[in-house]
Formats: structure tokens, C-alpha cells, sequence
């Protein structure tokens, strides 16, 4: 049987623990390595074998999770990434899905549901569970995210929407002119099912 090697990157210690304990005992998932720092992720990366890296979306006192993520994909080996986070907001699960996270879980998810979240996703599936199954609103926007065919340029302005960067701070960050972005927001958002930026932080805002 071929073992699932996994890095589980963590920097509250207790869950790091929890998780790696949980991992360890699957016959057939192994933990790979631990991280607690961003430099750590990528010096164990450079030097493991690694099948998934499971990360929180919030790391190290920020979404340095995302950041995280989006270096992970553009490195050549093909590793999966599993993000989760505390926070059940279709803002959360969105910023995950345009850092290029593969699957997505709460932590309000049990055992089981991280269990088979990790193999789906370590054979190419994607798991997107947001904990908000009672919210038809939430699955319809999960449903627009994995069906939208976002341009690079649009992914990029929406995650700076979601962080909560104006058009012009957008503009500045991008080398684009205001007028630019606000024409990527609109086409972005269209495709999306969204009307404006508060249909995006609704949820967010309430949780």
C-alpha cells in the first residue's frame, strides 16, 4: 500500500500535535514533516518527498496561509495542498480557491471528514467542505467559484478584493490603472454571481 506522505504545517503546537497524531496512525498516510514557520514549509519541501501539505489559511498571526499556497503551486513538483481554517465564510473558502488550495475544510469538520478529505484529494479530487451546509447561498457560490473560468489577472484583483484592498490600492499593487481594475472586478464578479462587494463580505461579516 502506498503511504500518503504528509506535511502538516501548524503553528499553534496543540493542534499540530492533534493533527499529526491523527495522521501518523492511518496504515496508509505517514507525516512527512512538521512546520511551524513559513522558512520551514519550504526547507522541508526542498528536501522531502512530500504527496500533500496541509496548512491553515490564517498562519503565523495572518493569511500568510494563501501566500504559502500560491508559492507551493508554482514550484515544479506537483504537491496537493489542503487549507483549513476556523472561519465558516464563503470569503474564506474563495481567497482558498484562488491561491490554488486543492480542497478545503473547516475545523469544525470530524476526524473522518479529514481523513477522507486527505486521500480524495491526495488521488486529484477536490473537497470543498465550507461548514455552512445549511446556507444555500454559500453552496452556490462554491458552485460559481469551481465553475468560473477566471482570467489570471481577474484572480488575482478578486484576492485583493477579498483582503480588502480599494481599486486604487489594487491598481498600485498590480501596475494597472484604476479604470482597468474596476473593469477586472465587474467581469470578475459577473462571473462569480456577484452583484457587488458586499454580497462577497455578507457572510464573512456575520460570522
Amino acid at each position: 500500500m502506498t503511504s500518503i506522505a504528509v506535511l502538516i504545517v501548524e503553528d499553534h503546537p496543540i493542534v499540530s500535535l492533534g493533527l499529526t497524531t491523527v495522521v501518523s496512525a492511518q496504515e496508509d498516510m505517514s507525516v512527512a514533516g512538521q512546520a511551524a514557520r513559513t522558512e520551514e514549509v519550504f526547507e522541508q519541501l526542498s528536501t522531502l518527498a512530500v504527496d500533500l501539505v496541509i496548512i491553515p489559511l490564517r498562519f503565523e498571526g495572518e493569511n500568510k496561509g494563501l501566500e504559502i499556497c500560491r508559492e507551493i503551486k508554482a514550484m515544479p513538483r506537483a504537491t496537493k495542498v489542503l487549507m483549513y481554517t476556523s472561519f465558516t465564510s464563503p470569503s474564506e473558502a474563495t481567497l482558498a480557491f484562488l491561491s490554488g488550495a486543492d480542497s478545503f475544510l473547516t475545523k469544525n469538520q470530524s476526524q473522518a471528514s479529514l481523513l477522507e478529505t486527505i486521500r480524495s484529494t491526495a488521488v486529484g479530487k477536490k473537497v470543498w467542505i465550507t461548514g455552512l451546509d445549511s446556507d444555500t447561498t454559500a453552496r452556490d457560490l462554491d458552485d460559481r467559484i469551481n465553475s468560473s473560468l477566471l482570467t489570471k489577472r481577474e484572480s488575482e484583483v478578486v484576492g485583493f478584493v477579498l483582503q480588502r484592498f480599494s481599486n486604487a490600492e489594487i491598481a498600485r499593487e498590480l501596475y494597472i490603472s484604476v479604470t482597468t481594475v474596476k473593469s477586472h472586478v465587474s467581469n470578475a464578479f459577473q462571473k462569480l454571481g456577484l452583484r457587488n462587494r458586499r454580497e462577497l463580505f455578507a457572510h464573512e461579516d456575520d460570522s
